[in-house]
């Protein structure tokens, strides 16, 4: 099913400090992880963009953008997906996350007429890079940034936030490999 009211959008900006170089060029099944993701869950949405990289996927019409502050952070890059989506809803992932179940992503999306953001709870904390978000989040997150406030989660105090339970996340990732991140040098993707 195609979530025409939605956009699939895949941030890709860090400075892979910890990988010590871009974790998109980390290569899954023979392709690159924005490819992967892109194979992976694009077809679920009306449009694809790559926010913090000017990077070729797969020869998809993918958009590519940057942010409008310059300050790598993910509240940032979901300000720029938001901004620059054709579409009220964003599922945000991060390209480091290259397992989010196609079945996860469609739930999230279905949840998120309910509320500005859906998003999941694992292991008692936010997925903030695995959420969806509503451009009617644009507002609060630019007086976030202009406030030099960053952290996601902060963004939670000022929009309606509906939480998918972890229990309800096994029902459709039992392993729950969807929030698995490559942030270790040496890590090997296992493929999916």
């Amino acid at each position: 099913m195609t979530h025409e009211l939605a956009t699939l959008v895949i941030l890709a900006g860090g400075e892979s400090r910890r990988m010590g170089f871009p974790k998109h060029t980390l290569l899954i099944d023979g392709v690159d992880v924005l490819t992967h993701l892109h194979r992976q869950l694009g077809q679920l949405f009306a449009e694809t963009i790559v926010v913090g990289r000017d990077e070729a996927v797969d020869g998809s019409a993918v958009r590519c953008v940057r942010d409008a502050y310059g300050i790598r952070s993910p509240l940032v890059g979901i300000h720029a997906g938001l901004f620059a989506s054709r579409t009220d809803r964003c599922l945000v992932v991060a390209c480091d996350m290259p397992y989010v179940a196609s079945s996860l992503a469609e739930h999230l999306v279905e949840r998120s007429g309910e509320a500005d953001v859906v998003v999941p709870i694992v292991r008692g904390y936010f997925e903030p890079l695995c959420a969806v978000y509503r451009r009617t989040c644009v507002e609060a997150i630019e007086g976030l940034i202009e406030c030099g406030i960053l952290k996601v989660s902060r963004l939670y105090d000022l929009v309606s936030v509906l939480r998918i339970e972890e229990e309800t996340i096994r029902e459709f990732d039992p392993e729950l490999r969807s929030f698995e991140n490559l942030n270790i040098p040496g890590q090997t993707p296992s493929g999916s």
